[in-house]
């Protein structure tokens, strides 16, 4: 049953016969065109302006920010301007906008618009950000300050150290489809179709951009969107112009992103360098961890990226029972675009540090990494030293699980490791979910959306079962901020954890009002009036266990690392739609695999970026994911109504660590970066 549902949900898609942003075609389009800056920094001095357009845009004209979700600890907030004013912060900034009749004469105009500027030297490095010239007014830290925890006078009693020094990074979010927006004003209100994973997040980013009220903008999510991995949450600088050029003109504006646009516009992830020092005792005991971990945000605070420091560091305790943590966390300027959550957005990063640590522990203890880590493995409910309250779930389970796996494999391969992880799942601050009975009609209207999941397939079942209903004769509607009061979005793992438990309480709700007016359900569905009822679900967040093994091997003759063999042991809490719940943990393994082996965005000196394609950036294709994965997973139901935990960004998490200290064991050398390329693999070997 849940393979048919899946088909009919996928159907248009795999036909297709689906309607993405850009095959929406509304009456008196007009479309957006962006000039962008050639440099990594510098003065705008002059610029002309563009002939028989319907609107041109500059800085006098627009003067808007794009909002940010700063971390309340940022010292040193500095909002990216819609367009430019004055200066230019990373190739790619938006200059100046315009708006024509015929999306063709975009590259037209854009030839024709000269723009002269002053070059000023970039800082491109976290260390540069540090030491070097000033970007911004009052300096290139946006925030720095610490997690501190736990015993810290434990770190007197451990007599073995070890530290590790590492940097990811960054990584462009190359999601299948590029981003798109569509902004039509009537005069009274704003509406917005797009490619999105929170309507609600768009809804407020404008709000707050445009000084429009909530209740004078409508948003809504294409009918499918071609994936997100965080790229697609907040609103960008284009969405603030073609709002403001709809304004304008009373007319809806269309901007869809160019493949090109999208390789230099935030938000990228990863660009992260941390130093840590684990500590513990010769018994094998861990007792805890410190260090900086120093996050490269781009040019400007941007959507979430000033929290990115702290959050990565409060998750380093990993999934290891530690008695401390002390962690500087340092969030820097650079010339290069805004970073922002990419798929794990912390997590996978955090795994790589500790799990490394855990193996460089291990070897200078003279035992085993996985006594090790038995040892110190989180057994039930707890509560780390920088305040994440962990939920029971099945860690030791998996572990043994994993583990047998692990021994076995030991003796065929050398390019082999085994992880552990603790994944955080994003429920808090919760999900709006609504349902309507009524009219022959079971409505359930979502806060989130899909970009790549079958939320469709999987509320209609969660509703179904609380309501009797065959899940084929329930339409479920999502991401749009017309039809629930508030919502959230997709990102974080959170969908069918949050989202599923609001779907089953709006249910629950409803069920409660047809039975006290002593209706049945079918009287309800098939009654002239609508019963509806409307939650928006609150608890906290949660946590969810992996264990996770890659077995990498090299191409002599190229360097060209690759994986043979990966093995996943996950928790998922209930696999709702078990086929959804492999391909979110498969699709998430190839993100992590490919950060240490094929993905990365390269700069020159000046700031330019060297690559211009999909493949320059190492996205794999489907000759690098051709390695077998093997998928066991148990269920250990969260506290939660839908009894789901979120595997959205498991897979990533494993994987990185997982790879990573595989090639370590193969090439038999500590690795201090990601990713890691044949021609570093070759001048290691030479040595």
């Amino acid at each position: 049953m849940n393979s048919l549902q899946r088909l009919r949900e996928h159907f248009s898609i795999i036909s297709g016969k689906s309607t993405y942003v850009d095959d929406i075609n509304l009456p008196n389009m007009l479309y957006l065109g962006v000039v962008r800056s050639p440099y990594a920094r510098a003065i705008v001095k002059s610029y002309t302006e563009p002939t028989n357009v319907e609107l041109f845009l500059d800085w006098n004209r627009v003067q808007k920010y794009v909002p940010a979700r700063p971390d309340p600890r940022s010292k040193n907030i500095v909002k990216m301007p819609a367009l430019a004013n004055g200066r230019v912060n990373f190739v790619g900034q938006p200059v100046l906008a315009f708006v024509v009749k015929d999306r063709y004469e975009i590259e037209d105009k854009i030839e024709e618009i000269s723009v002269d500027y002053e070059q000023l030297k970039p800082v491109l490095t976290i260390e540069e950000a540090l030491q070097g010239e000033k970007i911004h007014e009052n300096g290139n830290i946006a925030i720095d300050t610490e997690i501190s925890g736990g015993d810290l006078e434990q770190r007197l009693n451990a007599d073995v150290t070890v530290e590790r020094e590492i940097y990811q990074d960054r990584i462009v979010a190359n999601p299948m489809e590029p981003k798109g927006f569509i902004a039509n004003f009537d005069g009274d209100k704003l509406y917005v179709i797009g490619s999105f994973q929170s309507s609600f997040r768009i809804r407020s980013d404008l709000q707050e951009a445009l000084g429009l009220p909530p209740e004078k903008i409508v948003v809504k999510s294409a009918p499918n969107v071609g994936g997100g991995f965080g790229n697609k949450v907040p609103a960008h600088a284009e969405y603030i112009l073609a709002s403001l050029a709809s304004m304008i003109l009373k007319k809806p504006v269309k901007w869809i992103e160019t493949r090109r646009e999208h390789l230099t516009n935030p938000t990228q992830g990863r660009g992260i360098k941390s130093k840590l020092r684990l500590y513990g005792r010769k018994d094998g005991t861990i007792l805890g961890i410190e260090g900086e971990v120093y996050v490269d945000l781009g040019a400007y605070a941007y959507t979430i990226n000033t929290t990115a420091p702290t959050f990565i560091a409060s998750l380093l305790t990993g999934a290891y029972k530690m008695r401390f943590i002390k962690v500087r966390a340092i969030g820097v300027y650079t010339n290069k675009p805004p970073t922002g959550p990419y798929r794990g957005a912390g997590r996978p990063e955090a795994e790589l540090m500790v799990e490394t640590l855990i193996e460089d522990m291990a070897e200078k203890i003279g035992i085993d990494s996985v006594e090790l880590r038995r040892k110190n493995l989180i057994d039930d409910q707890y509560v780390t030293p920088s305040g994440w309250k962990i939920d029971k779930a099945g860690y030791r389970e998996l572990f043994e699980k994993g583990v047998k796996v692990y021994e076995e494999l030991k003796k065929k391969y050398k390019g082999i490791a085994l992880v552990v992880f603790s994944e955080q799942i994003r429920i808090s601050p919760g999900e709006g979910a609504k349902v309507r009975i009524g009219k022959g009609k079971v409505q359930v209207f979502v806060g989130s959306g899909p970009h790549g999941q079958a939320h469709q397939s999987t509320f209609a079942l969660l509703a179904s079962e609380v309501l009797g209903v065959d899940q084929d004769k329930i339409e479920v509607i999502t991401n749009d901020t017309e039809t629930v009061k508030e919502g959230i979005g997709s990102f974080g793992s959170r969908s069918a954890a949050a989202a599923g438990s609001a779907v089953i309480s709006a249910c629950e709700g409803v069920l409660k009002i047809i039975k006290e007016r002593g209706l049945t359900i079918e009287q309800a569905i098939n009654g002239e009036d609508y019963i509806e009822y409307e939650v928006f679900y609150k608890a906290n967040d949660i946590f969810t266990p992996g264990v996770h093994i890659a077995v990498v091997d090299l191409d002599k003759e190229t360097y060209k690392p690759k994986v043979v063999e990966y093995y996943a042991f996950d928790d998922v809490g209930r696999a709702i739609i078990p086929s959804e719940v492999e391909g979110q943990i498969i699709g998430g393994i190839l993100q992590g695999v490919s950060q240490v082996i094929y993905e990365t965005a390269f700069y020159d000196e000046n700031g330019v970026p060297i690559y211009g394609s999909i493949s320059d950036c190492g996205v794999p294709t489907s000759l690098d994911a051709d390695y077998k994965v093997n998928l066991s997973y148990i269920e250990v139901p969260s506290a939660l109504p839908s009894k789901a935990r979120g595997v959205g960004e498991a897979g990533t998490t494993g994987a990185l660590a997982a790879t990573f200290i595989a090639l370590e064991k193969l090439l038999g050398k500590k690795l201090n970066k990601t990713p890691v390329t044949p021609s570093d693999i070759m001048k290691m070997l030479e040595s």
